[in-house]
């Protein structure tokens, strides 16, 4: 594990305890935290090491809620656009799925997502704070890129009426990785928000 490793953890369990009280509505606008980032200096740079990183590693923990407000992790595979249209686009992840995980079910019931990726290696991590739309429809253009035959068979037996896909389009991101540390006051990674 990263020296980073278990202060992103305990700060990604606040983050989603915090936004996922059971009295949360689940259409409410989402809130960025602006006070409690540290702006990136070079966004990007910040955003273009992020990528990188992103690239070399499509496994990634998400992070959800459940019922109770508990956060729950598992690791998902990441799926990209090919020519993303924009810069929130670059950095929206598709996860595949099945409607019997309990992922599904937390996402219904509250939307906010954190999507973790690490790279001991490079003493790098990358954070993506945004909210799921929970897609049935294989017709929309947006998903057809990542629906090749050994994919729908894999994923979903009983296509298109088993079909089921997330997309967590992101709010912000933090990053922290060679040459882009974070803040030496208080710890915190650089952060660019999405607008």
């Amino acid at each position: 594990m990263s020296p980073f490793a278990l202060p992103v953890v305990l700060t990604l369990v606040f983050v989603v305890a915090c936004s996922s009280g059971r009295d949360a509505h689940r259409d409410a606008a989402p809130q960025v935290p602006r006070a409690e980032l540290s702006l990136a200096l070079d966004t990007a740079l910040v955003l273009d090491s992020a990528a990188a990183l992103i690239a070399r590693h499509s496994s990634v923990g998400l992070i959800t809620a459940d019922a109770e407000g508990r956060p729950r992790v598992r690791t998902v595979r990441a799926y990209r656009l090919a020519r993303p249209a924009h810069t929130r686009d670059r950095f929206t992840i598709f996860v595949l799925t099945r409607m019997s995980t309990r992922k599904v079910e937390q996402l219904a019931l509250n939307p906010a997502a954190t999507l973790y990726f690490d790279e001991d290696a490079r003493t790098s991590y990358a954070t993506i704070m945004g909210r799921a739309t929970i897609h049935r429809d294989p017709q929309l253009p947006r998903l057809r890129e990542f629906l090749d035959t050994a994919t729908i068979q894999f994923f979903w037996p009983d296509y298109p009426e088993d079909f089921i896909m997330l997309e967590i389009t992101p709010e912000w991101l933090e990053f922290i990785g060679p040459g882009i540390w974070n803040d030496p006051d208080n710890w915190r990674p650089q952060a660019v928000i999405f607008n």
